[in-house]
Protein backbone atom coordinates (compact mmCIF):
# COMPACT_ATOMS: atom_id res chain seq x y z
CA UNK A 1 0.00 0.00 0.00
CA UNK A 2 2.87 2.37 0.65
CA UNK A 3 3.86 2.16 -3.00
CA UNK A 4 0.39 3.27 -4.08
CA UNK A 5 0.53 6.26 -1.75
CA UNK A 6 3.90 7.26 -3.24
CA UNK A 7 2.47 7.10 -6.75
CA UNK A 8 -0.48 9.22 -5.69
CA UNK A 9 1.84 11.97 -4.49
CA UNK A 10 4.15 11.68 -7.49
CA UNK A 11 1.48 11.74 -10.16
CA UNK A 12 -0.34 14.65 -8.62
CA UNK A 13 2.79 16.70 -9.28
CA UNK A 14 2.45 15.94 -12.99
CA UNK A 15 -0.96 17.49 -13.51
CA UNK A 16 0.37 20.67 -15.05
CA UNK A 17 -2.07 20.64 -17.95
CA UNK A 18 -4.90 22.00 -15.81
CA UNK A 19 -5.02 24.72 -13.23
CA UNK A 20 -5.75 23.51 -9.73
CA UNK A 21 -8.67 24.49 -7.54
CA UNK A 22 -10.56 26.71 -9.99
CA UNK A 23 -13.99 26.45 -11.56
CA UNK A 24 -14.77 27.61 -15.08
CA UNK A 25 -16.87 30.73 -15.21
CA UNK A 26 -19.60 31.41 -17.79
CA UNK A 27 -17.43 34.03 -19.52
CA UNK A 28 -14.84 31.35 -20.29
CA UNK A 29 -17.25 28.74 -21.67
CA UNK A 30 -19.73 28.21 -24.47
CA UNK A 31 -22.43 25.60 -25.16
CA UNK A 32 -23.86 24.58 -28.54
CA UNK A 33 -26.40 21.97 -29.54
CA UNK A 34 -24.67 18.62 -30.16
CA UNK A 35 -25.68 14.97 -30.69
CA UNK A 36 -28.00 12.57 -28.86
CA UNK A 37 -27.22 9.32 -26.98
CA UNK A 38 -29.93 6.97 -25.72
CA UNK A 39 -32.58 9.64 -26.13
CA UNK A 40 -30.58 12.21 -24.14
CA UNK A 41 -29.59 15.34 -26.06
CA UNK A 42 -26.02 16.53 -25.69
CA UNK A 43 -24.61 20.04 -26.06
CA UNK A 44 -21.05 20.91 -27.01
CA UNK A 45 -19.25 22.61 -24.12
CA UNK A 46 -16.04 24.61 -24.67
CA UNK A 47 -13.74 26.12 -22.05
CA UNK A 48 -11.33 28.69 -23.47
CA UNK A 49 -9.51 29.19 -20.16
CA UNK A 50 -8.67 25.56 -19.49
CA UNK A 51 -8.39 24.69 -23.19
CA UNK A 52 -10.78 21.79 -23.75
CA UNK A 53 -14.17 20.90 -25.20
CA UNK A 54 -16.61 18.03 -24.61
CA UNK A 55 -20.27 17.06 -24.97
CA UNK A 56 -22.74 16.72 -22.08
CA UNK A 57 -26.45 16.88 -21.23
CA UNK A 58 -27.63 20.48 -20.95
CA UNK A 59 -28.33 20.42 -17.22
CA UNK A 60 -25.09 18.69 -16.20
CA UNK A 61 -22.48 20.80 -14.45
CA UNK A 62 -18.78 21.12 -15.34
CA UNK A 63 -16.05 22.12 -12.90
CA UNK A 64 -12.28 22.18 -13.23
CA UNK A 65 -10.18 21.30 -10.21
CA UNK A 66 -7.45 18.64 -10.21
CA UNK A 67 -9.54 17.07 -12.97
CA UNK A 68 -12.42 18.07 -15.22
CA UNK A 69 -15.59 16.86 -13.51
CA UNK A 70 -18.93 16.55 -15.34
CA UNK A 71 -21.75 15.58 -12.99
CA UNK A 72 -25.52 15.15 -12.90
CA UNK A 73 -26.91 17.58 -10.28
CA UNK A 74 -30.21 15.68 -10.08
CA UNK A 75 -28.66 12.86 -8.02
CA UNK A 76 -26.21 14.99 -6.05
CA UNK A 77 -23.21 14.10 -8.19
CA UNK A 78 -23.44 10.33 -7.71
CA UNK A 79 -23.35 10.10 -11.50
CA UNK A 80 -20.23 11.77 -12.83
CA UNK A 81 -17.46 11.71 -15.42
CA UNK A 82 -13.88 12.72 -14.57
CA UNK A 83 -11.17 13.57 -17.11
CA UNK A 84 -7.59 14.31 -16.09
CA UNK A 85 -4.98 15.10 -18.77
CA UNK A 86 -1.37 14.67 -17.58
CA UNK A 87 1.99 15.76 -18.87
CA UNK A 88 4.64 13.19 -17.90
CA UNK A 89 8.06 14.69 -17.31
CA UNK A 90 11.38 13.65 -15.83
CA UNK A 91 11.57 10.12 -14.47
CA UNK A 92 7.82 9.67 -15.10
CA UNK A 93 8.16 10.28 -18.84
CA UNK A 94 7.89 6.57 -19.75
CA UNK A 95 5.23 5.37 -17.32
CA UNK A 96 2.98 2.72 -18.80
CA UNK A 97 -0.79 2.65 -18.51
CA UNK A 98 -0.44 -0.33 -16.16
CA UNK A 99 1.72 1.62 -13.70
CA UNK A 100 -0.69 4.56 -13.66
CA UNK A 101 -3.60 2.15 -13.20
CA UNK A 102 -1.83 0.82 -10.11
CA UNK A 103 -2.00 4.36 -8.74
CA UNK A 104 -5.72 4.51 -9.52
CA UNK A 105 -6.47 1.24 -7.74
CA UNK A 106 -4.40 2.27 -4.74
CA UNK A 107 -6.27 5.55 -4.56
CA UNK A 108 -9.67 3.86 -4.89
CA UNK A 109 -8.94 1.32 -2.18
CA UNK A 110 -8.21 4.16 0.24
CA UNK A 111 -11.11 6.37 -0.84
CA UNK A 112 -14.05 3.94 -1.12
CA UNK A 113 -15.66 1.31 1.10
CA UNK A 114 -15.67 -2.34 -0.04
CA UNK A 115 -13.81 -1.64 -3.27
CA UNK A 116 -13.66 -4.67 -5.60
CA UNK A 117 -11.85 -4.89 -8.93
CA UNK A 118 -14.34 -6.52 -11.33
CA UNK A 119 -12.33 -6.69 -14.58
CA UNK A 120 -9.18 -5.46 -16.32
CA UNK A 121 -8.54 -5.05 -20.06
CA UNK A 122 -5.19 -3.92 -21.52
CA UNK A 123 -3.82 -3.41 -25.02
CA UNK A 124 -0.82 -5.48 -26.04
CA UNK A 125 1.46 -2.42 -26.27
CA UNK A 126 0.48 -1.41 -22.69
CA UNK A 127 -0.56 2.08 -23.83
CA UNK A 128 -4.18 1.72 -22.68
CA UNK A 129 -5.86 -0.14 -19.83
CA UNK A 130 -9.47 -0.21 -18.62
CA UNK A 131 -10.51 -1.13 -15.08
CA UNK A 132 -14.05 -1.82 -13.85
CA UNK A 133 -14.61 -1.49 -10.12
CA UNK A 134 -17.49 -1.91 -7.66
CA UNK A 135 -17.57 0.08 -4.42
CA UNK A 136 -19.69 1.92 -1.88
CA UNK A 137 -19.72 5.72 -1.61
CA UNK A 138 -22.05 7.67 0.67
CA UNK A 139 -23.98 4.45 1.34
CA UNK A 140 -24.65 3.99 -2.38
CA UNK A 141 -23.30 0.92 -4.16
CA UNK A 142 -21.69 2.15 -7.38
CA UNK A 143 -19.93 0.87 -10.50
CA UNK A 144 -17.06 2.78 -12.03
CA UNK A 145 -15.05 2.39 -15.22
CA UNK A 146 -11.50 3.83 -15.31
CA UNK A 147 -9.43 4.18 -18.48
CA UNK A 148 -5.78 5.16 -18.76
CA UNK A 149 -4.33 6.11 -22.14
CA UNK A 150 -0.63 6.96 -22.51
CA UNK A 151 1.22 8.44 -25.45
CA UNK A 152 4.37 9.81 -23.82
CA UNK A 153 4.83 12.53 -22.75
CA UNK A 154 1.03 12.84 -22.52
CA UNK A 155 -1.53 10.73 -20.67
CA UNK A 156 -5.26 10.97 -20.03
CA UNK A 157 -7.12 9.42 -17.09
CA UNK A 158 -10.89 9.13 -17.55
CA UNK A 159 -13.54 7.60 -15.32
CA UNK A 160 -17.31 7.43 -15.12
CA UNK A 161 -19.38 6.30 -12.15
CA UNK A 162 -23.03 5.88 -11.28
CA UNK A 163 -25.29 3.82 -9.02
CA UNK A 164 -24.89 0.09 -9.63
CA UNK A 165 -28.63 -0.55 -10.12
CA UNK A 166 -28.87 1.67 -13.19
CA UNK A 167 -25.32 1.52 -14.49
CA UNK A 168 -26.28 -0.50 -17.59
CA UNK A 169 -28.91 2.06 -18.59
CA UNK A 170 -26.50 5.02 -18.35
CA UNK A 171 -23.18 3.52 -19.48
CA UNK A 172 -23.53 4.52 -23.16
CA UNK A 173 -24.22 8.13 -22.15
CA UNK A 174 -21.32 8.26 -19.68
CA UNK A 175 -18.90 6.70 -22.14
CA UNK A 176 -19.98 9.18 -24.82
CA UNK A 177 -19.27 12.12 -22.51
CA UNK A 178 -15.84 10.77 -21.55
CA UNK A 179 -14.83 9.99 -25.14
CA UNK A 180 -15.94 13.42 -26.39
CA UNK A 181 -13.18 15.21 -24.47
CA UNK A 182 -10.89 17.13 -26.83
CA UNK A 183 -7.92 19.25 -25.69
CA UNK A 184 -7.64 22.62 -27.41
CA UNK A 185 -4.19 24.05 -28.12
CA UNK A 186 -3.29 27.39 -29.67
CA UNK A 187 -3.13 27.20 -33.48
CA UNK A 188 0.23 26.91 -35.18
CA UNK A 189 1.90 30.10 -36.28
CA UNK A 190 0.91 30.32 -39.94
CA UNK A 191 0.19 33.22 -42.26
CA UNK A 192 -3.51 32.33 -42.32
CA UNK A 193 -3.86 32.32 -38.54
CA UNK A 194 -1.83 35.50 -38.11
CA UNK A 195 -4.13 37.34 -40.51
CA UNK A 196 -7.20 36.22 -38.53
CA UNK A 197 -6.21 38.01 -35.32
CA UNK A 198 -5.99 41.71 -34.62
CA UNK A 199 -2.69 43.34 -35.46
CA UNK A 200 0.14 43.87 -33.05
CA UNK A 201 0.17 47.12 -31.09
CA UNK A 202 3.85 46.93 -30.19
CA UNK A 203 4.72 49.74 -32.58
CA UNK A 204 7.92 50.53 -34.42
CA UNK A 205 11.26 49.25 -33.16
CA UNK A 206 14.26 51.49 -32.63
CA UNK A 207 17.94 50.65 -32.29
CA UNK A 208 19.22 51.16 -28.74
CA UNK A 209 22.50 50.73 -26.91
CA UNK A 210 22.08 49.41 -23.38
CA UNK A 211 24.51 49.11 -20.50
CA UNK A 212 27.63 47.15 -21.32
CA UNK A 213 27.38 48.28 -24.98
CA UNK A 214 24.70 45.71 -25.73
CA UNK A 215 22.53 46.61 -28.73
CA UNK A 216 18.87 45.64 -29.13
CA UNK A 217 15.90 46.90 -31.17
CA UNK A 218 12.85 47.60 -28.98
CA UNK A 219 9.64 49.68 -28.98
CA UNK A 220 9.92 53.20 -27.57
CA UNK A 221 8.26 52.47 -24.22
CA UNK A 222 10.10 49.24 -23.38
CA UNK A 223 12.60 48.67 -20.59
CA UNK A 224 15.73 46.53 -20.78
CA UNK A 225 17.62 44.91 -17.92
CA UNK A 226 21.12 43.76 -18.89
CA UNK A 227 22.91 41.37 -16.54
CA UNK A 228 26.70 41.46 -16.15
CA UNK A 229 29.10 38.74 -17.19
CA UNK A 230 27.41 37.67 -20.45
CA UNK A 231 24.40 36.29 -18.52
CA UNK A 232 21.93 37.97 -20.86
CA UNK A 233 19.02 40.38 -20.62
CA UNK A 234 15.30 40.89 -20.19
CA UNK A 235 13.28 43.31 -22.34
CA UNK A 236 9.64 44.05 -21.64
CA UNK A 237 6.72 46.45 -21.96
CA UNK A 238 6.03 48.89 -19.13
CA UNK A 239 3.33 46.63 -17.62
CA UNK A 240 5.34 43.45 -18.39
CA UNK A 241 2.44 42.01 -20.39
CA UNK A 242 4.75 41.39 -23.37
CA UNK A 243 8.45 40.81 -23.57
CA UNK A 244 11.43 38.62 -24.33
CA UNK A 245 13.79 36.60 -22.12
CA UNK A 246 17.39 35.92 -23.14
CA UNK A 247 19.35 34.42 -20.25
CA UNK A 248 22.37 32.09 -20.16
CA UNK A 249 23.92 30.13 -17.28
CA UNK A 250 21.50 30.86 -14.47
CA UNK A 251 21.50 28.77 -11.27
CA UNK A 252 25.13 28.21 -12.20
CA UNK A 253 26.75 27.50 -8.82
CA UNK A 254 26.20 25.22 -5.86
CA UNK A 255 24.48 27.95 -3.83
CA UNK A 256 21.93 28.91 -6.49
CA UNK A 257 21.77 25.60 -8.39
CA UNK A 258 18.57 23.61 -8.69
CA UNK A 259 18.22 20.05 -7.33
CA UNK A 260 19.83 17.25 -9.36
CA UNK A 261 17.70 15.81 -12.17
CA UNK A 262 15.73 18.95 -13.10
CA UNK A 263 14.67 18.68 -16.76
CA UNK A 264 13.69 21.54 -19.10
CA UNK A 265 10.05 20.54 -18.59
CA UNK A 266 10.39 20.55 -14.82
CA UNK A 267 12.09 23.93 -14.86
CA UNK A 268 9.27 25.37 -16.99
CA UNK A 269 6.43 24.18 -14.79
CA UNK A 270 8.04 24.21 -11.32
CA UNK A 271 11.02 26.55 -11.09
CA UNK A 272 10.28 29.25 -13.65
CA UNK A 273 7.40 30.62 -11.50
CA UNK A 274 9.87 30.83 -8.62
CA UNK A 275 12.36 32.80 -10.73
CA UNK A 276 9.67 35.10 -12.17
CA UNK A 277 7.21 35.90 -9.42
CA UNK A 278 4.59 37.47 -11.71
CA UNK A 279 4.06 34.08 -13.41
CA UNK A 280 1.59 31.46 -12.11
CA UNK A 281 -0.47 28.49 -13.31
CA UNK A 282 1.96 27.45 -16.04
CA UNK A 283 0.58 24.72 -18.30
CA UNK A 284 2.66 22.89 -20.89
CA UNK A 285 0.93 22.99 -24.29
CA UNK A 286 3.26 21.48 -26.88
CA UNK A 287 6.82 21.06 -28.03
CA UNK A 288 7.89 23.45 -30.77
CA UNK A 289 8.87 21.45 -33.85
CA UNK A 290 12.43 22.70 -34.16
CA UNK A 291 15.85 21.04 -34.09
CA UNK A 292 17.72 21.82 -30.85
CA UNK A 293 20.24 18.99 -31.12
CA UNK A 294 23.31 21.17 -31.66
CA UNK A 295 22.55 23.06 -28.44
CA UNK A 296 22.16 19.90 -26.38
CA UNK A 297 25.66 18.44 -26.56
CA UNK A 298 24.35 15.09 -27.79
CA UNK A 299 21.66 14.82 -25.10
CA UNK A 300 18.33 15.55 -26.86
CA UNK A 301 16.39 15.71 -23.58
CA UNK A 302 18.67 18.42 -22.17
CA UNK A 303 17.28 21.23 -24.37
CA UNK A 304 13.60 21.68 -25.23
CA UNK A 305 11.66 24.30 -27.17
CA UNK A 306 8.17 24.44 -25.63
CA UNK A 307 4.98 26.45 -25.80
CA UNK A 308 2.98 27.07 -22.64
CA UNK A 309 0.10 29.06 -21.22
CA UNK A 310 0.28 30.89 -17.89
CA UNK A 311 -1.00 33.86 -15.96
CA UNK A 312 1.25 36.92 -15.86
CA UNK A 313 0.11 39.24 -13.07
CA UNK A 314 -3.21 37.44 -13.39
CA UNK A 315 -3.50 38.04 -17.16
CA UNK A 316 -3.87 34.92 -19.39
CA UNK A 317 -0.69 34.70 -21.49
CA UNK A 318 1.18 32.43 -23.91
CA UNK A 319 4.92 31.97 -24.19
CA UNK A 320 7.37 30.04 -26.33
CA UNK A 321 10.56 29.19 -24.44
CA UNK A 322 13.74 27.28 -25.19
CA UNK A 323 15.20 25.81 -22.01
CA UNK A 324 18.45 23.89 -21.60
CA UNK A 325 19.44 22.20 -18.33
CA UNK A 326 22.71 20.48 -17.39
CA UNK A 327 23.65 18.26 -14.48
CA UNK A 328 26.76 19.31 -12.57
CA UNK A 329 28.44 16.20 -11.19
CA UNK A 330 25.25 14.90 -9.61
CA UNK A 331 25.31 17.81 -7.16
CA UNK A 332 22.91 20.28 -8.77
CA UNK A 333 21.29 21.40 -12.04
CA UNK A 334 22.20 24.58 -13.91
CA UNK A 335 20.09 26.23 -16.62
CA UNK A 336 22.27 26.94 -19.65
CA UNK A 337 19.52 28.48 -21.79
CA UNK A 338 16.32 30.34 -21.00
CA UNK A 339 15.25 32.10 -24.16
CA UNK A 340 11.74 33.01 -25.18
CA UNK A 341 8.95 35.37 -26.09
CA UNK A 342 5.63 35.98 -24.35
CA UNK A 343 2.47 38.02 -24.78
CA UNK A 344 -1.16 38.05 -23.72
CA UNK A 345 -3.19 35.10 -25.02
CA UNK A 346 -5.27 37.26 -27.36
CA UNK A 347 -2.20 39.00 -28.82
CA UNK A 348 0.47 36.28 -28.98
CA UNK A 349 -0.17 35.35 -32.60
CA UNK A 350 -0.03 38.96 -33.77
CA UNK A 351 2.92 39.94 -31.56
CA UNK A 352 5.14 36.92 -32.30
CA UNK A 353 6.78 38.30 -35.49
CA UNK A 354 7.81 41.52 -33.72
CA UNK A 355 8.94 39.70 -30.56
CA UNK A 356 11.08 37.40 -32.70
CA UNK A 357 12.59 40.45 -34.39
CA UNK A 358 13.46 41.88 -30.96
CA UNK A 359 15.14 38.74 -29.61
CA UNK A 360 17.14 38.16 -32.79
CA UNK A 361 18.32 41.78 -32.81
CA UNK A 362 20.33 41.31 -29.59
CA UNK A 363 23.97 42.10 -30.34
CA UNK A 364 26.71 41.53 -27.78
CA UNK A 365 29.51 42.13 -30.27
CA UNK A 366 30.85 45.30 -28.65
CA UNK A 367 30.21 44.12 -25.10
CA UNK A 368 31.51 40.58 -25.43
CA UNK A 369 35.24 41.21 -25.36
CA UNK A 370 35.18 43.57 -22.38
CA UNK A 371 32.69 41.66 -20.22
CA UNK A 372 33.80 38.13 -21.00
CA UNK A 373 37.48 38.91 -20.56
CA UNK A 374 36.64 40.30 -17.11
CA UNK A 375 34.64 37.18 -16.21
CA UNK A 376 37.34 34.83 -17.46
CA UNK A 377 40.08 36.80 -15.77
CA UNK A 378 38.26 36.62 -12.45
CA UNK A 379 37.45 32.93 -12.81
CA UNK A 380 41.05 32.06 -13.66
CA UNK A 381 42.60 34.37 -11.06
CA UNK A 382 44.58 36.51 -13.51
CA UNK A 383 48.05 35.17 -14.29
CA UNK A 384 48.50 33.55 -10.89
CA UNK A 385 47.49 30.14 -12.18
CA UNK A 386 50.05 28.35 -14.25
CA UNK A 387 52.25 31.27 -15.28
CA UNK A 388 51.63 34.32 -17.47
CA UNK A 389 51.52 33.01 -21.04
CA UNK A 390 49.82 29.73 -20.09
CA UNK A 391 47.09 31.48 -18.14
CA UNK A 392 46.59 33.94 -21.01
CA UNK A 393 46.33 31.08 -23.49
CA UNK A 394 43.71 29.43 -21.32
CA UNK A 395 41.70 32.63 -21.10
CA UNK A 396 41.87 33.12 -24.86
CA UNK A 397 40.77 29.53 -25.44
CA UNK A 398 37.83 30.03 -23.08
CA UNK A 399 36.93 33.21 -24.94
CA UNK A 400 37.16 31.47 -28.32
CA UNK A 401 34.97 28.68 -27.00
CA UNK A 402 32.45 31.29 -25.87
CA UNK A 403 32.41 32.86 -29.34
CA UNK A 404 31.82 29.44 -30.93
CA UNK A 405 28.97 28.78 -28.50
CA UNK A 406 27.46 32.20 -29.24
CA UNK A 407 27.55 31.46 -32.98
CA UNK A 408 25.60 28.24 -32.44
CA UNK A 409 23.07 30.12 -30.35
CA UNK A 410 22.65 32.75 -33.07
CA UNK A 411 22.05 30.05 -35.69
CA UNK A 412 19.46 28.43 -33.45
CA UNK A 413 17.62 31.73 -33.00
CA UNK A 414 17.52 32.19 -36.78
CA UNK A 415 15.98 28.71 -37.18
CA UNK A 416 13.64 29.32 -34.26
CA UNK A 417 12.33 32.52 -35.83
CA UNK A 418 11.72 30.73 -39.14
CA UNK A 419 9.71 28.01 -37.39
CA UNK A 420 7.56 30.43 -35.37
CA UNK A 421 6.86 32.48 -38.50
CA UNK A 422 6.15 29.36 -40.60
CA UNK A 423 8.89 29.87 -43.15
CA UNK A 424 12.10 28.27 -44.45
CA UNK A 425 15.23 29.35 -46.38
CA UNK A 426 16.87 28.23 -49.60
CA UNK A 427 20.22 29.20 -51.15
CA UNK A 428 20.71 30.13 -54.79
CA UNK A 429 24.37 29.43 -55.72
CA UNK A 430 23.94 31.19 -59.08
CA UNK A 431 23.25 34.54 -57.42
CA UNK A 432 24.84 33.84 -54.01
CA UNK A 433 21.53 34.81 -52.36
CA UNK A 434 19.30 33.29 -49.66
CA UNK A 435 15.51 33.47 -49.94
CA UNK A 436 12.75 33.16 -47.36
CA UNK A 437 10.14 30.68 -48.62
CA UNK A 438 7.12 28.86 -47.20
CA UNK A 439 7.76 25.80 -45.06
CA UNK A 440 7.79 22.58 -47.12
CA UNK A 441 8.55 24.59 -50.28
CA UNK A 442 11.86 22.82 -50.85
CA UNK A 443 10.28 19.34 -50.75
CA UNK A 444 8.09 20.34 -53.69
CA UNK A 445 10.79 22.31 -55.48
CA UNK A 446 13.33 19.47 -55.31
CA UNK A 447 11.10 17.22 -57.43
CA UNK A 448 9.67 19.97 -59.68
CA UNK A 449 12.73 22.08 -60.51
CA UNK A 450 11.70 22.31 -64.16
CA UNK A 451 8.78 24.54 -63.12
CA UNK A 452 11.12 27.32 -61.88
CA UNK A 453 13.65 29.64 -63.50
CA UNK A 454 16.07 28.94 -60.63
CA UNK A 455 16.79 25.22 -61.01
CA UNK A 456 19.87 24.78 -58.79
CA UNK A 457 18.72 26.06 -55.40
CA UNK A 458 19.78 24.07 -52.31
CA UNK A 459 19.09 24.02 -48.59
CA UNK A 460 21.28 26.09 -46.28
CA UNK A 461 24.35 24.94 -44.42
CA UNK A 462 24.75 25.99 -40.77
CA UNK A 463 27.14 28.88 -41.46
CA UNK A 464 24.91 30.33 -44.19
CA UNK A 465 22.27 31.19 -41.60
CA UNK A 466 24.58 33.91 -40.32
CA UNK A 467 26.45 34.76 -43.54
CA UNK A 468 23.50 35.82 -45.69
CA UNK A 469 20.59 38.17 -45.06
CA UNK A 470 17.50 36.40 -46.48
CA UNK A 471 15.48 38.06 -49.24
CA UNK A 472 11.74 37.67 -49.84
CA UNK A 473 11.35 34.52 -51.93
CA UNK A 474 8.02 35.68 -53.36
CA UNK A 475 9.94 38.39 -55.21
CA UNK A 476 12.91 36.28 -56.37
CA UNK A 477 11.75 32.70 -56.91
CA UNK A 478 10.04 32.81 -60.30
CA UNK A 479 8.07 30.18 -62.22
CA UNK A 480 9.49 29.17 -65.58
Amino acid sequence: MQKSVFLVMSLLTLAFFLSSGCTSTPSDTTQKQGSSVGGVSLVSYSDSTNLFSLQKPTSWMVSVQDAIVVQDPSDGGITNVRIQPLFLSGSYRFLTAEVIANYLVGQAVQRYDKFELVSVRETTDRSMIELVGSFTERNVRKTGVYTVFVRSPYAVLTSYETAENYFSQREDLLRAIASSFTPVTPPDMTSSTVSSVKGSTLGLLRDTQQSGKVHIRIPESWSVQVFPGCVGLLAFEADNSRGIIFLNRIHSDLQTGLPPGVTPETYLTTYMPQDFTTISNIRFLQYEDIDVSFLSGGNPSAVRAMRCSFENNGVPSIGSFTIGTRQIGGYYTTVDYLWGIYSTSDQFMADAPTLIEIITSIDYSEATLEQCRAVLSASWGGSSRGGGSTAEDLREQRLNDWYAKQEKEDIFLEKYSDYILDRDRVFNPETNEVYHVDQNFYQYYDTHREEFKQQNMITLTEDQYRTYVPLDGTLHVEPD
